[in-house]
């Protein structure tokens, strides 16, 4: 290999890595955020969470390889054409081939690296991530109930237990309420036939299946003692319980009850949805997990079919098959593409490569998005859909290879290299002589310049200038980023909706200020470390120290406008960023086509812990008729945890004083296990000492409450019974979160300060490395105390306090 080979091998390199480091940070930003949260919640060990993210590698490395290696080329060879060793080296008559010798051979081993992962790794990483996931799920679901809190994880299963055993882990009193329609394996004579034929049962099927699906439930287990247990190698997760007793209710005939006592019972939970044919995404993780020859042994079977379901799975397997080939083949088609791009870039430098690999990177992302997705449904074929990004940008990258060929000799010919030599002279002069007038100004003002208070200064406008021109660069590139592919996302509802444009306007219009809540603290890092940067490598941070001026004076100005940011910020996250979040939940429901009903768990049938030893179950409440629907009453034993009496009503209705139940019924149950059953005529008053104000809670997500709204929410879901602890983090995130642009401003300065010299790239690259270690302490933070193994205000603010404390630290070592 020759020497120029080797040199233009190490200028790549380089720039590939700290764009794979870039790329696939942010993209496992989701998967490390995910397993915080498993490792704190389900207590799992460091090592089966190091093999999660081990087995989530393959699948985000065959993305962010390509992209890395066009971002590595378009800053390499940038650089080379800027610094004129492009036109040294034609000017010695070296041909251009030995300089696209390396390049293309750099693509060929990034391409054999990627066809191999997407090949033969990434199926099994991915079959390996199913399996681990379901695994440590069931590994860790007892650890997950908490006594006293409804939990509702599993499908139409709600288990509540009284206590837990802190030596044991043992439940201590559990009630379930089962919704499903055959779950249980009962041993000791339980009724699940009963209960099948029940919910089965022909007569009044509708207001059956209906009330199965409010949550009504037709079965009711309340045990004194239980536990969950893995059974293997099934991997079926078992909940056993110890003296239980179940209630079975046919509601098309409420005096037609059951009620059976068993030693033991156990109820098999679920793992994964039930119910429901396979979905199409469903079919594309299976197909994910296969390697080529099972691919195309699918799609060979699949082509007998006559079924439409099966002519789309067709289509998705044959999209999988060309996905092998056409994303590794991305490396070459960047290869291409990269080189004339990055030769003709003298001007832009390092950051306009960056922009333009963006660019680039968004436009094949666009395409192959939008391909995979007309393929898949057998709008065009799946080759075009897959390769057709690859046609276009290695077609233009051919072009622009011949087209810099051709300019090549047009510069010999035309003396160009002169010209620029006579330009650069020009320039240094010029800047020579306008720094000797700066200096013959302020040369005579040493004294005063260290005694100078007033603010905004000359020094302050000039950096406040350059400060605020880089934030605004890099805010609207992520709003232009996040537009991109937030319509990749919405392309195909907004084709089958025919969603108007003036529609998706208004909804990128109220969108925006979420953007902003989220890229503010991210972009004033950024700002902040390449003003600065630039200074120092322009060797202004030394004159403007020369001068007799603190580091600290110059931090000032950034310092200012993080504050006003931080402000700003919290306006928009209290007062704004809540209507904005309806508008778009609205606009977007619009879109999806779907009603703009709120599709949440806290809609459908609501627990309540009363106030005494009762549970309260109904499905609405109306705050304007002060009125529970379907509501019903399960009372306890005041010293043992089984049921005495289970009261029933369609409607119970607020006179002022108690609550009239209306068309229902009543079944009290005896110490010696017999009951009675009274049917409810007329409205009759019970005294519970619940009032409206316990159940009017308007159902409305976090983001789309004001501080003041959502600390009253978790005041009233508390008195519920429901655990609030991760609310309670919201909540306090509503003040720590606007701040951090402050506190992202401190960090930035000191590492600025000291290794500014190296510019402004290696100022995005450590504001990844910042970001990125700031958020994973946020979460690990925020998950603590979402799980109450932290106080939530020391959850929420313990991120900001460490990294302002590091950065007052650091400070305090840089020489001002």
């Amino acid at each position: 290999m020759s020497t120029l080979s080797r040199y233009v091998f190490k200028e790549m390199f380089g720039p590939t890595a700290l764009g794979f480091a870039f790329y696939t940070s942010i993209i496992a930003m989701r998967v490390l955020f995910e397993l915080a949260g498993m490792i704190i919640r389900r207590s799992l060990s460091w090592g089966a969470v190091g093999k999660m993210l081990l087995y989530s590698l393959p699948n985000i490395v065959v993305l962010t390889l390509p992209m890395s290696l066009l971002f590595g080329i378009l800053i390499a060879v940038g650089r080379l054409s800027a610094d004129s060793e492009i036109i040294a080296i034609r000017a010695l008559g070296i041909s251009m081939r030995k300089v696209y010798r390396p390049v293309f051979l750099f693509s060929f081993a990034i391409f054999a690296v990627t066809f191999y992962l997407i090949n033969f790794v990434m199926p099994r990483g991915n079959a390996n991530v199913q399996a681990l996931r379901a695994e440590l799920t069931a590994a860790s679901a007892e650890r997950v109930v908490k006594p006293r809190v409804f939990h509702t994880e599993y499908e139409n299963l709600m288990i509540y237990v009284n206590d837990v055993d802190p030596t044991t882990g043992q439940w201590k009193g559990v009630f379930v309420a089962d919704n499903t329609r055959d779950s249980s394996s009962p041993e000791g004579g339980t009724p699940a036939e009963i209960a099948e034929q029940a919910a089965n049962r022909r007569e009044d099927e509708d207001a059956v299946g209906g009330l199965a699906q409010q949550g009504a439930g037709q079965r009711t287990i309340v045990a004194d003692r239980g536990n969950i247990t893995l059974q293997r190698p099934s991997e079926d997760i078992w909940m056993n319980l110890v003296g239980a007793e179940t209630h079975v209710w046919d509601p098309s005939k409420p005096d037609r009850y059951d009620r059976t006592d068993s030693a033991t019972q156990r109820i098999l939970l679920p793992t994964r949805s039930a119910g429901g044919p396979v979905n199409a995404n469903a079919v594309t993780r299976s197909f994910r997990e296969m390697n080529l020859n099972e691919l195309m042994a699918q799609e060979r079977s699949l082509s007998r079919s006559r079924w439409a379901s099966d002519r789309y799975n067709r289509n998705v397997a044959l999209v999988e098959i060309h996905k092998k080939f056409s994303i590794p083949f991305a490396c070459i088609t960047f290869g291409v593409l990269g080189l004339p791009l990055g030769i003709t870039n003298r001007r832009g430098g390092k950051s306009s490569g960056f922009s333009l690999s963006i660019a680039i990177i968004v436009a094949y992302y666009l395409m192959i998005t939008n391909g995979e997705e007309l393929a898949s449904s057998g709008k065009i074929p799946p080759w075009l859909g897959m390769w057709a990004a690859n046609i276009i940008l290695l077609t233009l990258g051919v072009f622009l290879l011949s087209r810099a060929n051709r300019d090549a000799l047009a510069q010999r010919t035309e003396g160009g290299i002169f010209v620029r030599m006579i330009r650069g002279m020009r320039g240094l002069f010029a800047r020579r002589s306008s720094g000797r007038r700066v200096e013959s100004n302020t040369s005579d003002g040493t004294v005063l310049s260290r005694l100078d208070i007033t603010f905004p200064n000359i020094i302050d406008r000039y950096i406040l200038r350059e400060f605020l021109k880089i934030l605004a660069l890099v805010l609207v590139s992520v709003t232009a980023l996040f537009v991109i592919v937030e319509y990749t996302e919405m392309a195909r509802d907004i084709r089958q909706n025919n969603v108007a444009a003036s529609t998706l306007l208004r909804y990128f219009r109220f969108q925006i200020f979420m953007l902003l809540n989220w890229s503010l603290p991210i972009s004033v890092l950024v700002a902040t470390l390449v003003t600065f940067g630039i200074l120092a490598k322009n060797n202004e941070i030394t004159a403007i120290k020369s001068g007799g001026v603190s580091l600290y004076r110059v931090a000032a100005p950034i310092l200012a406008v993080a504050v006003v940011i931080s402000l700003v910020a919290y306006l928009i996250l209290d007062f704004v960023l809540p209507y904005a979040n309806q508008r778009v939940y609205e606009i977007r429901a619009r879109i999806e086509g779907r009603s703009t009903g709120m599709a949440t768990t806290a809609q459908q049938k609501l627990w309540y812990l009363g106030k005494g030893r009762y549970l309260i179950n109904f499905l609405a409440y109306d705050t304007s008729s002060k009125q529970l629907t379907q509501v019903q009453v399960f009372e306890f034993h005041p010293s043992e945890f089984r049921l005495t009496r289970r009261v029933y009503a369609d409607r119970a209705t607020w006179n002022g004083q108690a609550w009239a139940f209306e068309n229902g019924w009543m079944r009290s149950f005896t110490d010696d296990r017999n009951s009675t059953f009274t049917r409810i005529t007329s409205p009759l008053p019970l005294f519970y000492p619940e009032t409206p104000e316990d159940f009017d809670t308007k159902v409305t997500p976090p983001n789309q409450m004001t501080y003041a709204q959502l600390r009253r929410y978790i005041a009233t879901l508390r008195e519920s019974g429901y655990a609030a602890d991760e609310l309670a983090v919201q909540l306090y995130q509503k003040t720590s979160w606007p701040a951090l642009s402050i506190v992202m401003a401190l960090i930035a300065m000191p590492f600025a300060f000291k290794v500014g010299k190296r510019g402004a790239l290696y100022g995005i690259g450590l504001a990844l490395v910042l970001g990125i270690v700031y958020w994973m302490v946020f979460a690990i933070f925020a998950k603590f105390g979402e799980v109450g193994n932290l106080p939530p205000l020391l959850a929420a603010w313990s991120a900001n306090v460490l990294f302002a404390l590091a950065a007052a630290y650091m400070f305090l070592h840089v020489d001002t």
